[in-house]
């Protein structure tokens, strides 16, 4: 072999480097795509629900109207009821929204991904163990509220509401409870699997 063929050769394998480079390269911008349109996808659902619940309050407002009157509920209660629908979203939009940002999964930052995952978890704990007792403490308040007043109601169909009222109540505040906490666990659980997900990409690119 001469050295004109030893250059060709060489010259060859270069080319050939260079083309498995490009594509190894582009694997890993595809790869890098597909684990983000995963991840924006499986968070994407929190979003929605959040959403919704920003849109329930104006329902609940007009709804709540109606019991006031029935229910021999005092105004203070209402506009308190307001006060903790609003709040609760505000905090909730704070914790699962504007935690994580379209930049953040652009960034490519994998690691300071799984640190703000992991801290929405521990907010999102906590944002559940103040709600549930204070939701509790307000319903009972309702309910002590509506049953003080039933010997001051003088039409029957009035007193049958107000004793309807409490026992869908409390059975809407069970359901509540536990709807709360299968939305808790279903949005731990989608953070987990992200983070799952990163870290497995991780191991792969290591």
């Amino acid at each position: 072999m001469n050295q004109q063929e030893k250059y060709t050769e060489l010259e060859i394998m270069r080319q050939q480097m260079e083309v498995l480079k490009k594509k190894l390269d582009t694997q890993e911008i595809i790869n890098d795509k597909l684990l983000k349109d995963s991840m924006k996808k499986k968070m994407s659902w929190i979003k929605k629900y959040i959403t919704f619940q920003a849109v329930l309050i104006p329902i609940i407002a007009i709804a709540w109207v109606g019991l006031v009157e029935m229910m021999h509920i005092s105004w203070w209660s209402y506009f308190f009821l307001l006060a903790m629908c609003c709040i609760d979203v505000y905090f909730d939009y704070r914790i699962n929204v504007k935690a994580i940002t379209d930049d953040d999964y652009n960034r490519g930052n994998l690691i300071q991904m799984v640190e703000k995952l992991t801290k929405m978890k521990r907010q999102r704990a906590l944002h559940m163990l103040i709600t549930i007792p204070m939701l509790i403490l307000f319903m009972l308040w309702i309910g002590f509220e509506s049953y003080s007043s039933i010997e001051t109601i003088s039409g029957e169909f009035q007193r049958s509401f107000v004793y309807g009222g409490l026992v869908g109540g409390a059975i809407g505040l069970v359901c509540g409870i536990i709807f709360a906490f299968h939305i808790f666990f279903k949005m731990q659980h989608t953070n987990d699997e992200v983070i799952k997900q990163i870290n497995e990409m991780k191991e792969e690119e290591e």
